[in-house]
This record gives C-alpha cells, sequence and structure tokens, in this order.
C-alpha cells in the first residue's frame, strides 16, 4: 500500500502521471463559487468546460475499466436550483463518458440548511462516470447477507428473474446488492484528526470508502484530483488501496500529509 499527495493544478499533476495507472477517481470537487475564500471558486458559466478539462486528464490516467465518482450538489439561489451541475453532466457526456449511474448520499445528521419554508435539504449527488457502459464493479461488496426461505419465494424469485438467488432448498444465504443510496452521517473528525484537520469542507471518509469497495477492485489506485482533507485517502488506507491525492492549496497538501501519516501510525 502506497500513497502521496502532491501540490499543483489537478490538470498539471494528472498529466504527469503514467497513461491508465489508476483505477478510480473519487472526488468532491470545488462547488462553482462556493468557497471563493478558500479555493477562489470556479464560474458557473465556466464550470461545464472546467470539468471536461480536467476529467480529459482523468481519462488518459484511467484505466480502461475505471469509473470516476464526482460528489457533487447545486446551490439555490432566489429561490430556483442552479443548473450549473445539470450542464456539466451534459457537457462531460458531449465529452465521450457514460454516466453509469447517479447514486445518493444520504446525511441522516445532515444541518438544516436551506430556507425554514422548504424541506432540509439532507442529500447530495454522487455523479459515476466511465468511459464505456460497463466499468469494473462490485455491487455486492457493500452488501449484506440476505436469507431466502426457498418454499416461500420460490414462485415470486421465478417471476422477477431472480433464480440466482436460490438454490437448493430450505433456507440458502446470499449477498445483497447494495443499494444507490448510501446512508451515511456527516460526521466529525476524531480526536487525532481534530488536531490535524483545518479544511473547511471536510466530507466523511467513510462516504469515499462506499464508493472505492463499489467502484475499485481491491488493491487498486484511487486518485483525488482535489485532495482537500484527504478523506478519500483515509479511507484508501484503511482498505487496502494506494492513493494519490492532489490539492492546488500547500497548506492543505500539509495538511493531508500529516493526517495521512496518523492514519497509517494507527
Amino acid at each position: 500500500m502506497a500513497w502521496s499527495i502532491l501540490q499543483g493544478d489537478c490538470i498539471d499533476v494528472m498529466a504527469s502521471l503514467p497513461a491508465q495507472s489508476v483505477d478510480a477517481v473519487i472526488t468532491s470537487p470545488p462547488y462553482a463559487q462556493q468557497r471563493k475564500a478558500t479555493y477562489g471558486g470556479i464560474p458557473e458559466a465556466e464550470y461545464p468546460a472546467w470539468t471536461v478539462a480536467w476529467m480529459e486528464q482523468a481519462k488518459r490516467i484511467l484505466k480502461p475499466d475505471g469509473s470516476v465518482v464526482i460528489n457533487i450538489r447545486p446551490h439555490i439561489r432566489n429561490g430556483q436550483i442552479s443548473d450549473y451541475t445539470l450542464r456539466t453532466r451534459l457537457a462531460v457526456r458531449d465529452a465521450g463518458w457514460c454516466e453509469v449511474d447517479e447514486l445518493i448520499w444520504f446525511k441522516r445528521n445532515g444541518m438544516p440548511t436551506g430556507s425554514p419554508r422548504k424541506p432540509r435539504r439532507a442529500w447530495e449527488s454522487l455523479h459515476w462516470f466511465a468511459p464505456h457502459g460497463q466499468p469494473w464493479s462490485d455491487a455486492k461488496a457493500l452488501g449484506k447477507s440476505s436469507q431466502w426461505e426457498t418454499g416461500t419465494h420460490k414462485g415470486r424469485a421465478h417471476r422477477l428473474g431472480w433464480e440466482h438467488a436460490i438454490h437448493g432448498s430450505g433456507k440458502t444465504n446470499d449477498i445483497k446488492r447494495v443499494s444507490d443510496v448510501a446512508e451515511i452521517n456527516v460526521g466529525r473528525p476524531s480526536k487525532s484528526d481534530s488536531a490535524i484537520v483545518t479544511h473547511p469542507a471536510i466530507y466523511p471518509w467513510q462516504l469515499a470508502q462506499w464508493v472505492a469497495k463499489l467502484v475499485c477492485p481491491p488493491g487498486g489506485v484511487i486518485l483525488d484530483p482535489f485532495s482537500g482533507s484527504a478523506s478519500t485517502g483515509v479511507a484508501a488506507i484503511r482498505n487496502g488501496y494506494d492513493y494519490i491525492g492532489i490539492d492546488a492549496m500547500p497548506e492543505y497538501v500539509d495538511m493531508s500529509r500529516r493526517r495521512l501519516e496518523a492514519t497509517e501510525a494507527a
């Protein structure tokens, strides 16, 4: 297991990496103009072209069956949801990517943000892209055991085409496919992390772990071109993946390096 954190513009850094050397890109890029004080922000009008540009380099270093999973959700301004993520998805498709699926991160304990006259915003999207429609994935890596009563469910299984889950007689066990909703709390830094992590937009390493087990083969290489607080790196180290993180901000690169060193030593 190896990891590295590289500082610089992600397009330039990815251009220096070997072709077809990464199994999965798992990232939460800067949201359009939402964190100007920390990242400068990407104007909404420029966001689709900017995303297409960095994903073009991602495609070069991605293995043929690799995936890119992007965590993002648009904001609401003047009562209307912004369309920049929609335009970005269409631009990425036009650039030759296949949008394999849209997964959901449900934040059960999310902050009650948004208008008090509207439902609490409790979920974000995980947009799953790949060079083609059949990337490597393991839908049962996160699944739980499912026990079947063959006598009770055999007829229904036959009607619905579930014969693969029925074998023999009596009770049989099988692993269910994971659903397309990741129910993961927002979480807070651990005691050891709290002295290290100063990033303003931390997302839980458990979310990156959920995605990694779905789209990255065991022992594979994961890249996060917007490493931030290195949550994806923490998930990689905890689960035996190699990791490459990239961030434009030197202070976040230093912070991430300390966090990953602490995770590795734990």
